[in-house]
């Protein structure tokens, strides 16, 4: 494998961990956002219309209720907002859902719980050493279902 490609992989991973670590986060965001969307529509249910206007009004009608064109466009970023992270939350559930025990309680321990390789060792009961082999192998299968996360 030459340098390049070797530094690509390797940014991948450096940006699939950031996902896996900020997962808590997400699913935090996730609720505030809902709550938020509850706000501007209250009754919100994620089942709503957006339709353009011919004078080029957005509206979002929900439960009956007509929106002031600035609140349209807020509901429109949080919903947005909110089916990114939702995107990232089941994705990242999905793929842990496919791996082995001791993978799955590798990612719990390290990046869902925020522990260290030290502290992860422990929990696991297995060497520093091997539970880097751990998380070369458990992060490459999830680079696999997961390379899209990058992206976003």
């Amino acid at each position: 494998m030459n340098g390049s490609k070797r530094k690509a992989e390797k940014d991948d991973i450096k940006k699939l961990e950031t996902h896996l670590k900020n997962y808590k986060t997400y699913k935090a965001a996730i609720r505030i956002i809902v709550k938020q969307l509850n706000h501007l529509v209250p009754g919100f249910v994620s089942c709503f219309e957006v339709g353009n206007v011919l004078d080029g009004r957005v509206t979002i009608e929900s439960l009956g209720k007509d929106m002031d064109r600035l609140s349209s466009v807020k509901f429109i970023k949080l919903y947005e907002e909110l089916l990114h992270y939702s995107i990232i939350v089941a994705s990242i559930d999905e793929a842990i859902a496919e791996l082995d025990e001791t993978e799955y309680q590798f990612i719990t321990s390290r990046y869902l719980k925020g522990k260290t390789i030290v502290q992860t060792s422990f929990d696991l009961g297995y060497s520093e050493k091997y539970v880097f082999n751990i998380r070369k192998a458990t992060l490459n299968k999830l680079l696999i279902s997961l390379k899209c996360l990058i992206f976003l």
